[in-house]
């Protein structure tokens, strides 16, 4: 298949890092299009942006449930390529685009019927931050179906080997995306600002070029292929794979949304700090889930290959490269966490409530890089099973921890409860790979 490179051959610590800059740099820029969002929206105030915080659920949801597709196609293409078998990728990748479509735009008829319900599950408390919260959904939802593709096409281009092309087409989205914001949120001349509306509208456009880059850009590399156009057995591979995260990243999506519920106990300003909280913190995850992607593609190919010594020197190296990055992460958010916070919030309540929230998540930043990381290593030897039962187990004993401990510590004691379920997560997902390749090991000598 043209376009792609040998992840079984060659420095392993070279090969890593060619592969994950550019992922890094990717989902850095697909990190940044919320992050300008939210620094052009937190100008209006605390209400427009708690009205993004809310709707962004429902399109974080959508983007969970496309795991199911992109996650599975991605271990799929890079085992096939490990193994030599192109043609068989290809297959993989056309019925990846076939069933992202359907779901894309089944997911948007689902929103389109339920919105009322949704957005008034919050109890917002105001008749017009519901109404912009309702707003931002409906439009963003249509951008949605154009994201899945999109992270199918950087996933699929990343399992193969070639991590660049995603970075250079994305980083053209976002330079629309900051050149769209201002005007269309505040306006120019006689064209008023459309608030909220215009941010939505902003980042539509910016995936449908992005989309449009990707189908230009790919159309040479022949990696779909011109077989079949349903194969249902290749579908059921792919979706056996996804399961298992799509599960546990609805989970963690719809808990989310409990613990928002909880939250709004303070108020809308602590929504809008818990918002603004994650689009910070989202620089730290998507920079180590660069890592993650570049793992997941170097474990997948060497998986195929049957190359156990790269996979096993690969993890160490990963492991101290992520150690390294996440202790920085961790200091800059407790030592800085004012002029973190004050990029996007300046009013004294939300800027205390901030500063209190990114503390308290700085301490489990270095655990929560470990467990992306390890993620990425499980889903790489197709054991995408495991990460789930822990992520599910412990992301849902946030809502107990949040409710005992917001007793006696207040609104804290919900950060306390996520700071302490990624601690657990983070050591426990190391020492269960460790255990996993001694047993991959065994089997392989044994056989």
């Amino acid at each position: 298949m043209k376009g792609t490179n040998d992840l079984t051959q060659g420095p392993i610590m070279s090969t890593l890092m060619k592969l994950t800059i550019p992922i890094i740099a990717t989902n850095f820029i697909s990190t940044t299009y919320g992050l300008v969002d939210m620094i052009w929206v937190g100008g209006l105030g605390s209400g427009p942006v708690a009205a993004i915080g809310t709707a962004s659920f429902f399109i974080n949801l959508a983007i969970a449930l496309s795991t199911m597709i992109t996650i599975g196609t991605g271990i799929k293409v890079s085992h096939s390529m490990g193994a030599g078998q192109g043609e068989q990728a290809k297959s993989y990748v056309k019925n990846g685009f076939i069933m992202s479509i359907a779901l894309g735009l089944l997911y948007m008829v689902f929103i389109i019927l339920t919105q009322d319900q949704l957005i008034g599950f919050f109890d917002l408390g105001s008749e017009k931050v519901e109404q912009m919260a309702k707003q931002f959904l409906l439009i963003s939802i249509v951008g949605t179906l154009f994201s899945i593709l999109n992270t199918l096409y950087a996933t699929v281009l990343n399992a193969m080997g070639n991590s660049k092309q995603p970075f250079y087409i994305f980083s053209m989205g976002l330079i629309l995306n900051i050149i769209l914001d201002p005007f269309l949120i505040y306006g120019v001349g006689s064209f008023e600002g459309l608030g909220v509306a215009g941010a939505a509208i902003a980042t539509l456009t910016a995936n449908v070029l992005v989309t449009l880059l990707f189908i230009m850009k790919t159309k040479n590399l022949e990696m779909i292929s011109k077989q079949s156009v349903w194969n249902s057995r290749l579908m059921k591979e792919v979706i056996r794979l996804g399961v298992p995260i799509t599960i546990q990243r609805v989970t963690f999506t719809i808990i989310s949304i409990i613990i928002a519920k909880i939250i709004v106990r303070w108020g809308a300003d602590a929504i809008a700090v818990q918002k603004v909280g994650i689009q910070i913190e989202s620089i730290s995850y998507m920079t180590i889930g660069g890592l993650q992607g570049a793992i997941a593609a170097f474990f997948g190919q060497n998986y195929g290959a049957r190359r156990l010594d790269r996979i096993q020197q690969g993890y160490r190296k990963a492991l101290l490269l992520t150690s390294i990055f996440g202790t920085f992460i961790s200091l800059i958010f407790i030592l800085f966490p004012q002029q973190l916070f004050s990029l996007f919030l300046s009013d004294d309540t939300s800027m205390k409530l901030g500063e209190d929230y990114m503390r308290i998540i700085g301490f489990s930043q270095l655990f929560m890089c470990m467990e992306l990381m390890t993620v990425g290593a499980f889903n790489g030897i197709g054991k995408t099973h495991i990460p789930p039962i822990f992520s599910i187990l412990f992301t849902a004993l946030r809502i107990p921890l949040a409710l005992l401990l917001s007793e006696p510590f207040g609104l804290n004691g919900v950060w306390i409860s996520i700071a302490l379920s990624s601690v657990l997560k983070g050591i426990i997902l190391v020492i269960w790979f460790r255990k996993s390749l001694r047993s991959i090991h065994k089997s392989l000598v044994i056989s």
